[in-house]
């Protein structure tokens, strides 16, 4: 066999993410020095113009342009075909490496010659271990368990959370079964005995089908945590149309099937079928629930109302198990009438639309006393329900809506943020998240990392410590988003504050290189934001609590 030209080769697919290719590029680039290092970025058939935006950039790396999305594997493939060098790293775009991570993962495989696929210590964009780091196979019953939320109720435990594997420290290098695709290296001798991703699996699915192969071959999958890399995961595949979920339970499936038909008795996998059934409930469910939090307030107002205007106009006893059947029946009209023209989707912001929801449910409402003499009640409190109700309805929304505009409630809709940096970067960073309101972050205050102009104001912001204060400032500002905006990047620096403060905080942390920070129209993309997780909805309503006591 000829030697190899290179050490490592890269393979990075891109899809619809040039701005965080561009960052993990760079990233390379400090981490690359001493190394022959060949960089492939496929681009399965973007449509932001991501080669024009990258090729003058990086006249380094090989582009290679499929010209439709292939999905994951089959892109990969086409670059590792063309691989030269002694070990395939699998990297996605949206993913940052140590400047010492290439080093250090090409010296635990020289180390480990049994070792035929590796991967490092992953930490997600709010610098949490990334439990995909790590996993077991999907047999029938760990494929129950994680379809079907069992492992997430006993993420720890040996029965119940083997796909996870999160009772194994993940601090520790330990042989597991699968690894994740967004960072693995694989040797060349491994790749060239088994082959490439199995083209079946579109998205999701295929790195454990490696994996698999690979263990089945004689070689070792080991995790080793030597070095750290940092995951804003999802970035791709939010910017695609196909159902996620369908892609991931439909891997699921074929692996299975794939590997485990004839090891395991039909049973288990109908119990798989059963698994995906529940997971796909679930997951439908979450997509509507926003709808239903817009209907259960409308419902609870116009209920309100009703009782209120009744109350004033006949006087009585304020609640009565008949009469509160009634009005019910009436709100739940309204509600469905509003749902049935689109107030709850898209066009739940429309006046015209709400009113006319409110009168069509009138209209149903005023017949019912007509023809149902069961639930008949007064038209006249149903004129005024519907008077009442409607403007409840509207102006609820004109409310939520004006929020935004208010200096005062920025609190409630942007996220407190810190900003790592005091140089030109940063000063970029500040004007641009003051000038472009649609960007979600209220700066609080810098960090400067060499602690020289700490007490300082820079842009009319205080320089309120250097990194080691960053813990103790995000618990008494309530920071939620730290922004790493260095002059001179230094991305060993950015993962081990990451892995240090993350892990305990919960903080997202995102990176500005110095060459985006100096065009705004590229921050956009990079400074996504996910709302409502737990966390961040808590804090959202502690915050909207403490401004209305206040005000």
């Amino acid at each position: 066999m000829p030697p190899k030209q290179f050490d490592i080769s890269i393979i990075i697919v891109n899809f619809n993410v040039k701005y965080f290719v561009e960052q993990c590029l760079r990233s390379i680039r400090s981490a690359r020095e001493g190394l022959k290092v060949e960089i492939f970025v496929v681009d399965n058939g973007s449509s932001d113009d991501s080669l024009a935006y990258l090729r003058p950039r990086f006249d380094d790396v090989i582009f290679i342009d499929t010209g439709a999305n292939l999905g994951f594997g089959k892109a990969n493939n086409v670059a590792l075909e063309q691989a030269k060098g002694r070990y395939l790293l699998i990297l996605n775009p949206d993913t940052l490496i140590g400047e010492d991570s290439l080093r250090e993962m090409i010296r635990y495989m020289d180390d480990h010659p049994e070792v035929g696929v590796m991967g490092p210590k992953i930490l997600t964009r709010t610098g949490a271990f990334d439990r995909t780091s790590k996993r077991g196979l999907p047999t029938p019953w760990v494929a129950f368990c994680r379809l079907s939320g069992l492992s997430k109720l006993f993420p720890r435990s040996p029965i119940f959370g083997r796909y996870d594997l999160l009772y194994l420290d993940p601090d520790e290098s330990n042989e597991v079964d699968s690894l994740a695709g967004s960072c693995m290296m694989v040797r060349d001798t491994t790749y060239e005995q088994v082959g490439g991703f199995d083209e079946d699996f579109f998205m999701y699915g295929e790195d454990i089908d490696l994996c698999y192969r690979i263990k089945l071959s004689g070689w070792k999958v080991q995790y080793a945590p030597v070095t750290k890399i940092v995951h804003f995961r999802g970035e791709s595949t939010r910017r695609s149309n196909f159902d996620r979920d369908k892609a991931f339970y439909g891997a699921m499936h074929l692996f299975v099937e794939k590997h485990f038909r004839q090891k395991y008795p039909i049973f288990g996998h109908r119990l798989i079928d059963f698994g995906i059934i529940l997971a796909r409930l679930v997951a439908k469910f979450s997509k509507i629930a926003p709808s239903l939090l817009w209907g259960l307030m409308d419902g609870i107002g116009l209920l309100a109302l009703l009782h209120l205007g009744r109350y004033i106009r006949f006087g009585g006893e304020w609640f009565s198990p008949t009469v509160f059947f009634v009005m019910s029946l009436y709100s739940l009209i309204w509600v469905l009438s509003l749902a049935l023209l689109g107030a709850y989707g898209n066009r739940r912001g429309n006046i015209g639309v709400l009113w006319l929801g409110i009168g069509l449910g009138l209209l149903v409402n005023s017949s019912l006393t007509f023809f149902v003499k069961q639930v008949a009640y007064s038209r006249l409190v149903l004129l005024e329900g519907a008077l009442l109700g409607g403007l409840y309805v509207w102006g609820w929304r004109i409310l939520f809506s004006r929020l935004k505009t208010q200096a005062g409630w920025q609190r409630f809709y942007k996220r407190r943020t810190l900003i790592v940096g005091t140089g030109e970067v940063s000063r970029k960073v500040v004007i641009a998240l003051r000038n472009q309101a649609e960007l979600p972050y209220l700066p609080i205050g810098l960090i400067d990392p060499d602690e020289q102009t700490v007490g300082s104001f820079i842009e009319n912001l205080p320089v309120l410590g250097g990194e080691s204060d960053i813990a103790r400032l995000a618990g008494q500002e309530e920071v939620e988003e730290v922004l790493f905006a260095y002059d001179q990047m230094d991305y060993n620096r950015v993962l081990q504050v990451v892995g240090k403060i993350g892990e305990k905080r919960g903080i997202n942390f995102k990176v500005i290189p110095p060459e985006t920070a100096a065009h705004t129209d590229r921050l956009a993309p990079l400074l996504s934001v996910e709302f409502l997780t737990p966390r961040g909805l808590g804090s959202s309503l502690r915050k909207i609590a403490t401004l209305v006591i206040r005000q």
